[in-house]
């Protein structure tokens, strides 16, 4: 992506002598198109009608609209200063993305060198997200409608840590490793709503591995990793029995990726494991989800490529068969690059829910950050226009 780079001297004039080393880049991408929800949530007079949704959408596609600035300044020795403050942005209102947060993507500033890697602190990306991520369908190729339902490991970085430190390491000869700690910040209680991710991997050739660990106390709490000030304070139907009065005290994910390249296709695999720890409201018991993906993309001319993936992600019974809801997915991919930074694309995905969510109804469909279903099952549809500067 060719992006413009401006120098600011002026910034010296506020905050001091600029190096002469120091850039601010203006980046973004912008991401609109005509969607189709088969089956949408609908409820009329407290009944859920359902019933087919058209829109003009930018916060479902391939990659979340946004826009943001980063910046190095040089300090000599290898040593650089960073940052970053990403907002996202929906095209179709013009309001910032992530429940309204300016810059609710990104925002942070640290420390980065060539020999010791980088620390960072602000709201950041966890160790899922750095190390596992990009093998996964949703996060390299289809964005939120095509993740895991309701992007239950987090594998296309739904959720953001606040209040975060993070150490990422140089590449040591295709190794790269790192993680986060979350503090908590409240007061009197040191650990309540604190977490740490752990994260490594491994690229050489045509071959890529990846492994992510991550644990969260309190993740419903006002504040925390699944309830932060960008993130809906409600949860949908898989997994709200666990969150809601009485909630699971803490969240622990165990994430895998790897890919391999053969000739013009790329082919890949995620497999994670999602618990949602000492449930109150279930006398202590735990929640447990599996998700496993396979994917793969082929590039057939270099300007048009098309991908598919397949993802069965499966919850154990807490009681009796609440909770025991299994979820199968299918999404299919068609792009073509007009330039290097403007394409159009074709996306789907279809889902078949089945079993007992965990508020004890029968399981709905829950395709991406759509939120439930009306029933069982459900498609969508989106032809775009996506453009980076």
């Amino acid at each position: 992506m060719k992006k413009a780079v401006w120098a600011v001297p002026a910034l010296g004039l506020i905050a001091g002598a600029a190096h002469a080393q120091s850039s601010v880049t203006l980046y973004g991408i912008l991401d609109e198109g005509i969607m189709i929800n088969t089956n949408a949530k609908n409820v009329v007079n407290g009944h859920n009608v359902g019933g087919r949704q058209f829109s003009v959408d930018s916060n479902s596609g391939t990659q979340g609209s946004r826009w943001g600035l980063k910046g190095k300044e040089d300090l000599g020795g290898g040593l650089s200063a960073i940052f970053i403050l990403e907002s996202g942005v929906n095209l179709s209102t013009g309001q910032f993305g992530q429940g309204g947060t300016a810059f609710g993507r990104q925002a942070f500033v640290g420390l980065t060198s060539q020999q010791f890697g980088s620390v960072t602190l602000g709201r950041q990306y966890d160790s899922i997200n750095d190390y596992v991520g990009n093998y996964g369908f949703a996060l390299a190729y289809g964005g939120s409608t095509t993740e895991h339902p309701g992007d239950i490991d987090n594998v296309n970085h739904t959720y953001r840590a606040n209040n975060t430190v993070k150490y990422t390491s140089p590449n040591l000869r295709g190794l790269t490793f790192g993680g986060t700690a979350t503090l908590g910040g409240v007061a009197g209680s040191i650990s309540q709503s604190s977490g740490y991710t752990l994260g490594a991997n491994y690229a050489a050739g045509p071959f890529g591995i990846g492994a992510a660990y991550e644990l969260f106390k309190n993740p419903a709490a006002s504040g925390a990793i699944l309830n932060d000030n960008a993130s809906a304070s409600t949860f949908n139907s898989l997994n709200s029995g666990y969150l809601g009065t009485r909630p699971a005290n803490s969240l622990q994910i165990v994430a895998v990726g790897g890919s391999y390249r053969i000739g013009n296709a790329l082919l890949g695999a995620v497999y994670s494991n999602t618990r949602y720890l000492n449930i109150g409201a279930f006398n202590g018991a735990s929640a447990t989800f599996n998700s496993y993906e396979v994917n793969a993309l082929y590039r057939v001319t270099p300007a048009f490529a098309a991908a598919i993936e397949y993802n069965y992600t499966k919850g154990n019974a807490v009681r009796g068969d609440l909770g025991d809801q299994g979820y199968n997915q299918v999404s299919l991919l068609l792009d073509y690059s007009l330039s290097k930074r403007t394409d159009v694309y074709l996306l789907g995905t279809y889902q078949t829910a089945s079993g007992t969510s965990s508020t004890g109804a029968p399981a709905v469909a829950d395709i991406g950050n759509l939120g439930d279903s009306s029933n069982n099952r459900q498609a969508v549809a989106r032809v775009a226009i996506h453009h980076k500067f």
